[in-house]
């Protein structure tokens, strides 16, 4: 089937995220990096934060605690990571590509709520969109099922015709599974190459 929609993933897709870089630059000791990456960003606790079962003031606190840090330096690394979420720059080029092409245009991420509202404000880029699914509002979370489920329904697209770009394999396994076609994004050119596949007349 003709490929009318393409459903983009946002961190290390659209935009960089490297949490272990963000706390090497606030804490000098590698001991306490290695325990906060384990403990924070690492843990099933911050998919939970995530998917919407934390909200950003519990967070802080949980996090806090689990990493024997203060809430204010909690709340300093949790706002740094959102600040270090800088725009791919040729994953925007695409993203306009496909925009002027007429190619239908979604997100699919998973990302707390508080993250979305900081980062909507920042990038225009997100206009491009239809429509966007952020985990936390849904309380839904990759590679659940349930959430490809959503997006199907809220926007009645046909997964047979789009694709899913998603940074981890678990993710596109799932999209797969739920029949779109899915590619594993790995950088900007490779997956504007793959996409040509389903879209010829991408430059």
């Amino acid at each position: 089937m003709p490929i009318r929609n393409v459903v983009f993933d946002v961190g290390q897709v659209l935009l960089e995220w490297n949490p272990a870089a963000v706390i090497a630059r606030l804490q000098p000791d590698p001991a306490r990096q290695a325990l906060i990456r384990q403990r924070m960003f690492e843990h099933a606790d911050w998919h939970e934060f995530d998917r919407g079962g934390l909200s950003y003031d519990s967070a802080i606190s949980h996090f806090a605690r689990a990493t024997g840090s203060t809430e204010d330096e909690t709340r300093a690394l949790i706002h740094a990571t959102r600040e270090s979420l800088a725009p791919i720059p040729g994953t925007i080029e695409l993203v306009e590509d496909l925009a002027r092409a007429g190619v239908h245009l979604f997100v699919l991420s998973n990302m707390p709520t508080s993250t979305y509202d900081y980062l909507s404000q920042r990038h225009s880029f997100f206009s491009h969109f239809k429509y966007l699914v952020i985990s936390g509002q849904i309380l839904l979370i990759k590679p659940d099922p349930a959430i490809f489920s959503h997006l199907v329904e809220k926007t009645g697209i046909v997964p047979a015709e789009s694709v899913f770009i998603d940074d981890q394999p678990k993710n596109v396994i799932a999209a797969r599974e739920c029949g779109f076609e899915a590619i594993q994004f790995r950088d900007p050119g490779s997956c504007r190459a793959e996409l040509r596949a389903y879209l010829p007349t991408l430059n």
